[in-house]
């Protein structure tokens, strides 16, 4: 994601993603899943995965040894995070979701995205350095505390043009 769509710094303590595909409930079952979170100083990522994140970035936020997901067409799937990310505000956020392997119906993790129109995404196999890249990317929604600047009563009346 760039910062620019994101916004502000914050301190990111959930994400979710919406399921698009029609139909009835599904659930899946993952193994090893994992999400990881990382800064990149780069609009446009590589087909390697380690050398599109700032070195020492990268935080396992959110992990689990066997996890089920059960979701309705439409609903959002939110992870509430083990660990929290700081969310500098200035460079791009990578997200990265792993499972090693999955029992689950072909539409369980299928989620709205977009055509970004430039290479934003890699996806790749289980413990693969390197994937296939694509336009296309996940539509997420984060949850967290905003970075606020301190400000005097009468400095927040002149930002937002009161009297």
């Amino acid at each position: 994601m760039l910062e620019e769509e994101i916004g502000d710094a914050m301190d990111i303590s959930a994400i979710s993603c919406q399921r698009y595909s029609p139909g009835e409930t599904v659930e899946g079952t993952f193994y090893d899943f994992s999400i990881y979170l990382a800064l990149s100083d780069q609009d446009v990522v590589g087909s390697t995965f380690t050398e599109n994140y700032i070195a020492g970035t990268r935080i396992c936020v959110f992990s689990r040894d066997t996890m089920t997901i059960s979701n309705s067409p439409y609903d959002w799937v939110q992870f509430d995070l083990d660990t929290p990310f700081w969310f500098n505000g200035v460079d791009n956020l990578i997200v990265e979701f792993l499972w090693s392997s999955a029992e689950t119906e072909d539409s369980c993790m299928y989620t709205w995205h977009w055509n970004t129109g430039t290479v934003r995404s890699i996806n790749g196999e289980y413990g693969s350095p390197t994937g296939s890249m694509s336009s296309l990317v996940i539509m997420f929604r984060f949850e967290g505390d905003m970075q606020l600047d301190s400000s005097t009563f009468g400095g927040i009346k002149a930002m937002l043009g009161s009297t």
